[in-house]
């Protein structure tokens, strides 16, 4: 089995048959905009979706199988029965026990049987929450990132700009910072702007104001979003030394009418691998993408889970952002060079192949799973066929740390050099 996704695999066979994307969609009865979701995996198609997909390729619908989450039968049967829990089931990953979790999950979905939605957010950018807003007295937020699909999911959560108006009963975000942020966010990984968190420390509401909604509608209809989320942040304990950060998030679904509802929240354990890619390449330095750890997690409160806390670093959540560490990568690998470089998908993950000239070749082996560190590094001269292992140091080398990749083509190149003589 190779290392393509179900989105690719469709995309292949699409283009295959010479399918164009707005006629395969429209035979669907989907968006177009909603075929490029799935196809570039920010969506799961249903089960429904995917056989007619089958049947528009007439390819078996076992073709798919391979991508199929590897959930024990019982646990899918039950989770097929239920219409909340089917939008969740690309998180749920195979259990020790596939009983305990069909009860697990029995007795605390019971309170969610009406909750519009669900929202995914890393560990770490509840601590980025509860760190800003634990650090004022004053009303403080910031604003929240990510890929609103089936299951919106938030990558980043970020302090406000320089320039937000703190008071004692308002809050003001920087918009000029927030633009040129989600203008950054969205061009190197394609994280839209969900809309904000905000403390109501002094006013003590636990759910969004007449002004919150009123400023959630503006944005959403100058932007053309059809959902948003808040997340309304409150003291626990009018106590400092007893005070811990309740996170109270809701989701607006119906922004003509300012309709909100409060929202379930499913958690993935650690650090959010966008914070974590900031973090190795230096950007934002203004945002202190590190401190958040300071904030122990276990004094965050939020409603009840319905899933527990589920992995960060495998399936969905860290493919999105591994397509785009590579394309990021790939785009920045030949800017450096000035030439353009061959990807090539393998069994352990990718070969980036790096021209230097006339037909010789620079090529880094990068494991598939995240953080894609650096496996090896070889000269390549096709003309003779011959490649030899260049001897460099490659134990913190990663494609989320371009810096250190470059450094190590750099010092590959000088080796080859004297390889070849």
């Amino acid at each position: 089995m190779d290392d393509t996704s179900l989105g690719q695999r469709i995309k292949q066979e699409r283009q295959k048959r010479k399918i164009s994307l707005r006629e395969f969609a429209r035979k669907l009865g989907i968006s177009a905009a909603y075929l490029v979701d799935i196809e570039k995996n920010r969506r799961l198609p249903n089960e429904e979706t995917l056989q007619k997909i089958a049947d528009l390729l007439d390819v078996p619908v076992s073709t798919f199988d391979e991508f199929s989450p590897d959930v024990p039968k019982p646990v899918k049967e039950w989770i097929n029965g239920n219409p909340i829990l089917s939008r969740i089931l690309s998180l749920i990953k195979k259990a020790p026990s596939p009983e305990k979790t069909l009860d697990d999950l029995e007795k605390s979905l019971s309170p969610y049987t009406k909750t519009k939605r669900f929202i995914s957010i890393y560990e770490s950018e509840l601590q980025v929450i509860a760190l800003e807003s634990s650090s004022w007295t004053l009303e403080t937020g910031g604003d929240l990132f990510g890929i609103w699909g089936e299951i919106p999911l938030v990558y980043l959560a970020t302090k406000s700009g320089p320039k937000a108006i703190r008071n004692q009963a308002h809050f003001r975000l920087d918009v000029d910072y927030l633009i040129k942020l989600s203008n950054e966010l969205s061009n190197d990984w394609g994280l839209r702007y969900f809309g904000d968190w905000h403390s109501h420390h002094r006013l003590g509401l636990e759910t969004p104001s007449s002004g919150d909604q009123a400023r959630i509608e503006r944005i959403a209809s100058k932007n053309n979003f059809s959902e948003m989320a808040e997340f309304i942040i409150t003291f626990s304990s009018s106590y400092e030394k007893d005070r811990k950060i309740q996170i109270h998030p809701y989701v607006y679904t119906e922004l003509h009418s300012r309709n909100f509802s409060e929202t379930a929240l499913i958690i993935l354990k650690g650090l959010s691998p966008v914070r974590e890619a900031l973090i190795a390449s230096e950007s934002l330095p203004e945002q202190q993408l590190i401190s958040f750890s300071s904030f122990p997690i276990e004094h965050v409160i939020v409603p009840k889970e319905p899933l527990g806390r589920v992995p960060g670093t495998e399936g969905l959540p860290i493919e999105q952002i591994s397509t785009k560490v590579i394309e990021k990568a790939v785009r920045q690998i030949e800017d450096e060079v000035g030439k353009k470089i061959e990807l090539h998908t393998t069994s352990f993950g990718y070969i980036i192949v790096i021209p230097v000239e006339n037909n010789k070749n620079i090529a880094f082996a990068v494991d598939k799973k995240w953080p894609h560190m650096v496996l090896q590094v070889n000269w390549i001269d096709r003309i003779s066929g011959e490649t030899e292992e260049i001897p460099t140091d490659i134990k913190s080398a990663s494609l989320i740390n371009l810096k250190e990749v470059k450094n190590i083509f750099s010092q590959a190149a000088e080796l080859g050099e004297k390889i070849r003589s």
